[in-house]
């Protein structure tokens, strides 16, 4: 079913937060200590007033965009998360961040899969407040396609974390809530299937779509052509390689980006913003606690919990330019130091860069059988990268290998070898570290095992008597 709420965990945990709209058109959270609040406080004004204006809809879309730069979701937790979790990186427990996530030991009482929950639903909760605002027309229509974009984005997001589609014996009919009002209806709300989960991203994608203006291309927040890139993304997940394919083509086509040459890429990266950013998150000093950030987990210099393993290393060729941005230092330990250098936290989060939407366009000519035109573009890429790696088949895997040095720790590893059904090794590691990985790095995640789905936040399974728990929790 299509719930009419957001998440009941927003609104009715204990010591979660609920959204508020306040003076008008910012939004702020309050501690939640009653079974439940209506989503107004005596300082807010009733959603119904509130927005009347493309100004207001501005204002609060920003606040969902907001959202997602949370130490426990993309500001740092769920980059990092997805490449401790593959045979690119993993926790060596400095500081005990990441921990359980590189032993794969998460429950469902664990904080990752509480913030990415919460933190998801609070921007779809957000984009709701904007879609149902009743307000159209002129420049309204650019902000709704924007939270028509947030909130398809989200729901995928979660999909993927906690859907049961690469669960053997998974039940398809356990995706995640969808939601699409704002405090109205259930407040218990169910699991929707994959299947509907799927239908309903894809039909905000395409209303976002329709309503942003292509002249309004920005990186810092989610425009048209960033849309198209996510939905190129999406499309590769869901198996639709033709609709993957189109929507590559929107960006590709558009000749507003390019592949960089060998020569920028680190000076990009080391600028703070990355090379070809489609969409990315923005940071200020005083966005930052000075403690939680990628750069902080990253560089020997500070906690440097994440480190990377040799195989990744030993994946580049040595004139390959995107070697330079690992070091090895001290002999044997391996890091990626030079994508996130500012340890205050102020290096701007890619999101979305050209060349994934160059690799998604590659990776579904692959899959779909139209392997000499895979090869011609992964080759490009590795071209003008200054590697040497020999490709010459265009298949999906070598499609796939080429995407592992391109995009590596920036947040989407677990996912790939996951959309291709693959295991999960468990490269080497220094002995000294071997009690940090799973298994005590002896043994494989043969791919359908439980782990490749999170847990249901408890706090979420004790509330709500519709939530059903993923298989092995």
């Amino acid at each position: 079913m299509v719930v009419t709420q957001k998440s009941y965990n927003t609104f009715i945990m204990k010591n979660q937060l609920k959204i508020t709209l306040v003076a008008l058109v910012s939004l702020s959270f309050a501690s939640c200590s009653d079974n439940f609040l209506e989503p107004t406080v005596d300082y807010a004004v009733p959603t119904s007033t509130a927005i009347t204006s493309a100004a207001d809809m501005a204002a609060v879309i920003n606040g969902a965009h907001d959202l997602a730069n949370g130490a426990g979701t993309f500001g740092e937790d769920a980059i990092g998360t997805p490449e401790v979790m593959s045979d690119n990186a993993f926790a060596n427990t400095n500081s005990g961040r990441y921990a359980v996530q590189s032993l794969f030991s998460i429950v469902s009482t664990d904080g990752y899969p509480s913030a990415i929950w919460s933190g998801a639903y609070a921007a779809i909760a957000q984009a709701n407040i904007v879609i149902n605002s009743g307000i159209s027309g002129g420049e309204a229509d650019h902000y709704l396609g924007q939270a028509y974009s947030i909130r398809a984005f989200m729901h995928f997001f979660l999909l993927k974390n906690f859907g049961q589609q690469y669960v053997d014996g998974g039940d398809a009919s356990l995706g995640i809530p969808i939601v699409t009002t704002y405090a109205e209806g259930n407040l218990f709300p169910a699991r929707d299937s994959y299947s509907a989960v799927i239908s309903a991203i894809e039909q905000d994608f395409d209303m976002a779509m329709s309503l942003l203006d292509p002249s309004k291309e920005v990186t810092n927040l989610v425009s048209y052509y960033s849309t198209a890139g996510f939905m190129s993304r999406f499309y590769n997940f869901s198996g639709n390689f033709s609709e993957a394919i189109a929507a590559a083509d929107i960006v590709i086509n558009s000749g507003l980006y390019s592949v960089e040459p060998a020569e920028n890429v680190v000076p990009i990266w080391q600028s703070t913003t990355s090379p070809g950013a489609m969409k990315e998150l923005v940071f200020t000093s005083t966005d930052r606690n000075a403690f939680e950030n990628l750069a902080r987990m990253m560089r020997n210099t500070n906690y440097g919990d994440i480190e990377v393993t040799k195989d990744l290393y030993d994946s580049y060729s040595d004139t390959d330019v995107r070697k330079q941005l690992l070091v090895e230092d001290p002999v044997g330990t391996y890091r990626m130091v030079n994508k996130f250098n500012l340890e205050d936290g102020t290096d701007a989060i890619p999101m979305l860069r050209y060349a994934e939407v160059w690799l998604n366009k590659a990776e579904a000519l692959a899959r779909s059988g139209q392997n000499a035109q895979a090869l011609e573009m992964i080759q490009t890429l590795s071209a003008a990268r200054n590697a040497t790696n020999n490709y010459t088949s265009g298949s999906a895997l070598e499609v796939l290998e080429e995407r592992r040095l391109e995009l590596a720790l920036e947040g989407h590893r677990f996912y790939d070898l996951a959309r291709h059904g693959l295991d999960i090794r468990n490269v080497p590691l220094p002995a000294s570290l071997a009690n940090t990985r799973f298994n005590s790095n002896n043994g494989d995640i043969a791919y359908g095992d439980y782990r490749y789905a999170f847990p249901i936040p408890q706090n979420e399974m004790d509330s709500n008597p519709q939530m059903i728990q993923n298989k092995g929790y």
